[in-house]
């Protein structure tokens, strides 16, 4: 080697630490451009839309004038027929809905009241105890009771980004995923709709950072309030099991039992079968009709706006639910719970467009975990997280055309967020399979990581 091919090697060498954080910055400044451009666009439209909202009391984009009717409806002692009897012999009941377009809400001498009952009717699916939960709420007028849970909504939003910001102290990619969230789709489309999914999200984050903190019974107790959407409780319920969390496991099963079940003492114990009954309905209506859901029977009825071909739907769950075993299999706590929450947003059979926020969990959990993960990981968990907000924008997108006041809900479409989101599955996958180098297949055990870990 030449004198000056001696002298220069060093110098290459030199550059590449320094082109590292030069490659970060740039790559951080871009997402930050994104974030902010989408963030503002969605900012404006949910300001106007919440300002537009109260004269629209029934309107299809809303799920808030389901809760406010159902609420409206345990204040003046009918919480015994918040649901139709789907029984054989009453199934004409079950399936007479009063749809948002209908008649019946534009029509002059019809009281609040009566259009109240007729919009909850066949559309109301959560248990009774949302509905006594948010009982104070009807004793506003539709409009002050909207913003009101407007402002608590925003309320649980700050309360989300502080948990995650000082459950990040230390984790150089914090700020920039915290800023993601604040421009997050799903986040605005919460908002819009009045629903509870900032709420679970936070319950969902909360109760696994105390877990990873050694507080089990806390966690458990924080996880119940995903009883509230029960489907929501499975898979974190089956994590602690793995985990053998027991503690916090016996905490949230009492707890979500509790949520779940004393309501009915209130509505009337014969309103339990009532309930189950039109869940079951509802949930084989989702294997015919499922255009506003990103999980699989969603993105399957969007592709050809047709009936879910079941063995495909059936084949999906199991090709989404092997990966996440895996990741089980693995021990990592962040990992192990950031796969349970994606699976479970697939494999629900009612994971609507604004259910998805809880990604926003997921993201978190992943960014906690860069301190024990190589640059190369760190690069790929971006490159998941990145590709996961791009589609879930352009899916939502997808969903609420032509125009979101007139969502042609039966026209064809592909929702990228649910390939994208089970794609990331794999990912993770594989991420446990690379970190703790054991077979998929091996049957020896491994040894179980701290939930800090």
């Amino acid at each position: 080697m030449t004198r000056a091919g001696v002298e220069s090697a060093p110098s290459k060498a030199s550059l590449a630490p320094r082109a590292w954080p030069a490659a970060a910055g740039v790559f951080a400044l871009a997402a930050l451009v994104l974030f902010a451009y989408n963030g503002l666009r969605y900012a404006n439209e949910t300001q106007s839309e919440l300002r537009l909202i109260p004269d629209l009391r029934y309107d299809q984009r809303l799920d808030f004038n389901y809760f406010y009717g159902a609420a409206e409806m345990v204040l003046h002692g009918d919480a015994g027929l918040l649901y139709p009897d789907c029984s054989p012999s009453h199934y004409p009941d079950c399936s007479e809905i009063f749809w948002p377009t209908d008649p019946l809400y534009s029509q002059p001498g019809v009281d609040d009241y009566t259009k109240a009952k007729a919009i909850v009717r066949g559309s109301y699916f959560g248990p009774p105890a949302i509905a006594f939960l948010q009982a104070p709420l009807a004793l506003l007028s539709f409009r002050k009771a909207y913003w009101l849970f407007s402002l608590l909504s925003l309320g649980a939003l700050g309360a989300f980004v502080s948990i995650a910001w000082r459950a990040g102290r230390g984790v150089s990619e914090m700020p920039v995923l915290l800023v993601g969230v604040l421009a997050f789709k799903p986040v605005y489309e919460t908002l819009i709709m009045g629903h509870l999914a900032i709420f679970y999200a936070l319950a969902l984050l909360a109760g696994l950072l105390l877990l990873r903190a050694g507080r089990p019974v806390a966690a458990g107790l924080c996880l119940s309030f995903l009883a509230l959407k029960p489907m929501w409780a499975v898979l974190p319920a089956l994590f602690l099991l793995v985990r053998g969390e027991r503690r916090a496991f016996a905490a949230l099963a009492i707890a979500s039992s509790l949520i779940l079940f004393l309501p009915f003492l209130a509505a009337g114990i014969d309103t339990l079968p009532t309930y189950l009954g039109f869940v079951r309905d509802v949930a084989d209506f989702n294997l015919q009709e499922a255009p506003h859901m990103f999980s699989w029977n969603g993105f399957l009825f969007k592709l050809t706006s047709g009936p879910v071909d079941q063995p495909v739907y059936y084949g999906l769950i199991a090709a989404s639910l092997l990966p996440l075993l895996i990741v089980w299999r693995g021990g990592d706590f962040h990992l192990g719970a950031a796969a349970s929450i994606v699976a479970m947003l697939l494999v629900s059979n009612h994971s609507v467009w604004y259910d998805w926020v809880l990604l926003a969990v997921a993201a978190v959990l992943l960014v906690l975990r860069a301190a024990q993960m190589s640059r190369g990981q760190r690069v790929e968990t971006w490159v998941v997280l990145l590709a996961l907000y791009v589609a879930t924008s352009q899916s939502t997108a997808a969903l609420l055309q032509p125009d979101r006041h007139f969502i042609d809900w039966y026209g064809e479409a592909f929702y990228s967020l649910t390939p994208v989101a089970f794609a990331s599955l794999w990912w993770m996958a594989s991420l446990s399979i690379r970190e703790a180098g054991w077979s998929p297949l091996s049957l020896r055990p491994l040894r179980r990581r701290a939930a800090g870990s």
